[in-house]
């Protein structure tokens, strides 16, 4: 059994293929910044091609929903999708903040993304205790006690998150989780109230 974890979030491309012992197949890892659009199909082919699977051996399809880049989660979400409709696959998510809390390998972690301004969205961990906040949006003055994701600074792969036995805790459905209203919703709602 082969899975597949794709994170499009951020400011480029990640992908980790591991068998059902968590063994890694392949991981690759590329910056993409603006260019994701363009490179997406090449990258997903190139992927294919150097692990020597073709999209029919893998039997789990996994995509990192956001919250981020509101295009780049779109491209990721579609395009995984149409892999899993011409293979007979279920595709299925999970959010950035819960795959940066795998990650971190921390017991205790509190992961943010900034939304805008000093608005962030964010969740607490304790992997201890198994206890998880709600997914919360506020202003936040000093971000300096969380693990920020997809916010311009350090990048994390966060398509290694598959590889952890805490993984299957966080599985969703793959619609996108953005957190906030898009700026086309919020300037659309202004126009409607304005008429």
């Amino acid at each position: 059994m082969k899975s597949i974890l794709v994170d499009t979030s951020g400011k480029g491309l990640s992908a980790t293929i591991c068998d059902e012992r968590n063994n890694v197949l392949l991981s690759v890892s590329m910056r993409l910044e603006n260019r994701l659009s363009e490179k997406m199909m090449t990258v997903m082919d190139f992927i294919f091609k150097t692990s020597g699977l073709t999209p029919q051996d893998i039997d789990n399809y996994y995509i990192v929903t956001g919250p981020g880049s509101f295009t780049g989660i779109r491209i990721g979400v579609g395009s995984l999708l149409g892999f899993c409709v011409s293979c007979g696959r279920k595709l299925q998510g999970i959010s950035s903040l819960d795959a940066a809390a795998i990650v971190s390998g921390k017991d205790v972690v509190k992961t943010a993304v900034k939304l805008r301004g000093k608005l962030h969205g964010y969740r607490e961990y304790n992997f201890t205790t198994s206890v998880f906040s709600d997914y919360i949006s506020e202003n936040i003055e000093n971000t300096e006690e969380y693990c920020l994701v997809n916010s311009g600074g350090e990048w994390f792969d966060l398509s290694k998150a598959i590889l952890s036995d805490r993984f299957n805790m966080f599985i969703r459905d793959y619609s996108p989780m953005y957190m906030r209203a898009s700026e086309a919703e919020i300037n659309f709602d202004k126009r409607c109230k304005a008429c």
